[in-house]
């Protein structure tokens, strides 16, 4: 009796399953080396805390089962931040919902837990991240805050008084979607000036008819999930809006004018990058850009960039 033939790429085929859970066990190995690595790391460097940016349930699980979640900041989607997750991890931050690069994953987190006092200047952070929405780490940075943000001057805090963290961290996510969608298919740019709005009205002149103005300040806050649209809509009207610290919208279209004064900026930053210096060296605002050709997020305080988020992959 003469044998079937067997197609040349059957042997192919039934192996191709194997390779992949091979590759599969691979990396998640690489996920537990890490985190070992993170531990014995955080004993030798005197670490302050260890910052995990995870983008699913399966890899929070991981991260939970293998250190200790009392002294991790956890770092994810506001979708993966369940009650009990919250309940087991004292300290986390909200990720916006888009796809940022690893060092931009690292640079918000770190951002937004300043914004909420859960770490300060003198910490020194071991962080560990990977792919959006990855199951698996593949990223370990050892970070001294002080030394490698620009956030940090004598008498400068990065949030004024009268600032809520929740306020910055959701202009912070609007500004990193503006950043990435645009409006209508077009790049945008727009500034957002928070806080100590007392002395910031004072150089402000509206370039529009305010389309803020006679609203219900609970209408108008940046909290309200059903403004986001309408800010992301506004944020094509030349000028810059204008944000109290509670996060109440006072003005949009604003033209900032503090006066002579000089302060420095990159070379190939505009108008708007100069009033952000301008309004926070004069005042204790801190002011948030996003720039229409690169598409880059920057923070301002004190008259200068401290943080820099590079536009995030589509």
């Amino acid at each position: 009796m003469t044998a079937k033939a067997q197609r040349p790429d059957a042997k192919l085929k039934k192996q191709e399953p194997l390779k992949v859970v091979e590759k599969e066990e691979a990396v998640s190995s690489i996920t537990h080396s890490l985190l070992r690595a993170a531990k014995a790391a955080a004993k030798d460097a005197n670490v302050s805390f260890m910052l995990v940016c995870a983008g699913s349930p399966e890899l929070i699980s991981i991260v939970e089962g293998a250190i200790d979640v009392s002294n991790c900041i956890l770092a994810a989607d506001e979708d993966l931040l369940t009650d009990d997750i919250r309940s087991k991890f004292a300290k986390f931050v909200d990720l916006p919902s888009i796809n940022l690069t690893r060092l931009g994953q690292i640079k918000v987190a770190v951002l937004l837990a300043l914004a909420k006092g859960l770490i300060d200047a003198d910490d020194t952070l071991i962080c560990l991240t990977g792919q959006p929405k990855s199951l698996h780490l593949d990223t370990l940075m050892l970070i001294s805050v002080k030394d490698e943000f620009e956030l940090f001057t004598p008498g400068i805090e990065l949030l004024g008084e009268d600032i809520k963290p929740e306020v910055f961290e959701q202009l912070v996510e609007i500004a990193i979607q503006l950043a990435v969608e645009g409006r209508e298919g077009r790049p945008v740019g727009t500034m957002f000036v928070i806080g100590d709005y007392e002395n910031v009205k004072g150089y402000v002149t509206q370039l529009v008819l305010n389309p803020f103005a006679g609203y219900d300040e609970s209408i108008r806050n940046v909290l309200n999930p059903q403004l986001t649209e309408t800010i992301k809509e506004f944020s094509s009207i030349d000028g810059a809006f204008i944000v109290r610290g509670d996060g109440v919208i006072e003005s949009a279209g604003a033209y900032i004018q503090p006066g002579v004064l000089k302060v420095e900026v990159p070379m190939g930053l505009g108008a708007r990058h100069v009033a952000a210096a301008s309004i926070t060296a004069v005042t204790k605002a801190t002011a948030i850009t996003v720039s229409a050709s690169t598409g880059t997020v920057r923070i301002f305080k004190g008259g200068r960039i401290v943080m820099e988020i590079e536009r995030p992959r589509v």
